[in-house]
């Protein structure tokens, strides 16, 4: 064999075996996008799921990923609206773009809830226009959401579309059995958030919730909130009000103080470390913590 046509073949093989390149803005995103593309993707997360999703940097390292990437597969409906449009556009890559062949926006499949009605400004707080973005917390919703990851998959890779199609009706198979294992084991009772990022995981499993710690979205609560939602706890007999580390310790501790309710601080995205580290895994912790 003559050395053109080992050059011809040595390219063809490099060409055949290249993975389509994925970074996504959080772990629980990497998951499903692993789960869909399998052997055809190498996924990278820019942030490692500890972090608040609302409020993360442009960071270099994350428009130099960007840059090099593929695909960009986000959660939308504005969560990571304060940093990620900074990302792309920094990063000089045209097809990740809105609108891009390689932009993935997973809150573009599912059905969100807490969609606002009437007049919205920033008075109000850091209210999400197109519904409450934290869906990772419903096996159910990421399973929906997967659509996205297997339509931009199969635009990058039209020949392995069917294979896309297959790994996630598995993926949306599974996601259906771990909620209906557990929700036969969650514990039915009433329930309280800091800020409303487990409204899809007391939706999953049928869990009544009696509202959130924070008056506004994203904004601390004043002492007469606490007071108030401390009593609205105790006249609900809710017995936990579930937390991220980022909201504010002190104010936690007055509302365990003033409620006597219990509060559970938890993940509320898949940690890149711990032992929370899947989906699976921290839907277990999850409703492990209902009390």
């Amino acid at each position: 064999m003559n050395k053109f046509l080992l050059s011809v073949l040595f390219v063809f093989s490099a060409s055949a075996q290249a993975k389509i390149r994925v970074v996504t803005t959080l772990p629980d995103i990497a998951e499903v996008v692993r789960a869909i593309g399998q052997d055809q993707v190498e996924v990278q997360s820019l942030l490692s799921g500890s972090e608040d999703a609302h409020f993360a940097e442009a960071r270099p390292d994350y428009i130099l990923k960007v840059n090099r990437a593929d695909i960009v597969c986000s959660m939308g409906l504005e969560l990571e609206v304060g940093w990620l449009p900074k990302v792309l556009s920094k990063s000089g890559n045209a097809k990740i773009q809105d609108g891009g062949t390689g932009s993935c926006i997973l809150g573009n499949s599912i059905k969100p809830l807490d969609v606002p009605t009437g007049v919205i400004n920033r008075s109000l707080g850091d209210v999400h226009a197109h519904g409450n973005p934290h869906f990772t917390l419903s096996p159910l919703k990421m399973a929906e959401a997967g659509r996205e990851v297997v339509r931009v998959l199969s635009v990058a890779l039209p020949q392995e579309s069917a294979v896309f199609e297959k790994n996630y009706d598995a993926f949306k198979a599974e996601m259906t059995r771990l909620q209906e294992r557990l929700a036969k084991t969650v514990k039915k009772t009433k329930v309280m958030e800091y800020h409303k990022e487990f409204t899809y995981f007391f939706n999953a499993y049928g869990l009544e919730s009696a509202g959130s710690l924070e008056e506004k979205p994203g904004m601390p609560p004043s002492a007469a909130r606490i007071a108030q939602a401390a009593k609205l706890a105790k006249d609900n007999k809710v017995t936990v009000l579930f937390a991220t580390a980022s909201a504010p310790h002190k104010t936690l501790e007055r509302f365990q103080e003033l409620s006597g309710v219990p509060v559970v601080v938890v993940p509320s995205y898949v940690p890149a470390k711990g032992d929370a580290n899947s989906i699976a895994k921290l839907q277990e912790l999850l409703v492990g913590s209902v009390k």
